[in-house]
């Protein structure tokens, strides 16, 4: 288990403020994804509900799960009938949603570390760990997979292709491809570069 989960038996406080602050991100992502559908004149993401930061809406139970035992956060896809260039503003907008959200906590946790007794340490430190896995986030949505930012808009720019099997349609494939780079340092090394920007 390479999840936040992880720290439920050694920083309970620790665990809540790194899971709130990075599925707030997360779910703010989608909900800005569903707006700027309806600016282009796509509401229908908007009518299911993904204009508002709501968790329900953005999660499923199983996702939640998911992030916590594994680390990666995968919410619900964003309801579009745009395609083309429309389509492919509204996805990749998700990746610097996330680094804005990034830079956000950073903002506060140097608030935090400024104005209130070190004894809340340990909520610069959730905030601070949060920043990261936004990163982490951001750069993993660049990869051409389901249920990911640029996936999503590999096949909505591009002519129809033959349909990936059920079972890696879902959450599968890019739950083992996060573990996989993970785990072996791939995605830490190439959100690095973000990661040096957003401490800046």
């Amino acid at each position: 288990m390479i999840g936040p989960l992880t720290l439920i038996t050694t920083d309970p406080l620790l665990l809540l403020v790194l899971v709130t602050a990075t599925l707030f991100g997360v779910i703010l992502k989608g909900t800005v994804q569903a707006r700027l559908a309806a600016a282009l004149g796509d509401s229908s993401a908007v009518q299911s509900g993904s204009g508002l930061p709501e968790p329900a809406v953005h999660l499923s139970l199983w996702r939640l799960a998911l992030y916590l035992l594994v680390g990666v956060a995968l919410p619900r896809p964003v309801l579009l009938a745009l395609r083309g260039q429309s389509a492919a503003t509204v996805l990749l907008s998700g990746p610097p949603v996330l680094l804005a959200c990034a830079l956000v906590l950073l903002l506060l946790q140097r608030l935090q570390q400024q104005t209130l007794p070190t004894t809340a340490d340990v909520i610069g430190l959730g905030l601070g760990r949060a920043a990261l896995a936004l990163t982490l986030h951001a750069a993993f949505n660049l990869l051409p997979l389901p249920q990911l930012d640029l996936g999503w808009t590999v096949g909505r720019v591009l002519p129809p292709s033959p349909q990936l099997p059920r079972p890696l349609r879902g959450t599968f494939l890019p739950a083992l491809a996060w573990a996989t780079l993970f785990l072996s340092g791939g995605l830490q090394w190439a959100a690095a570069p973000l990661w040096r920007g957003c401490r800046r």
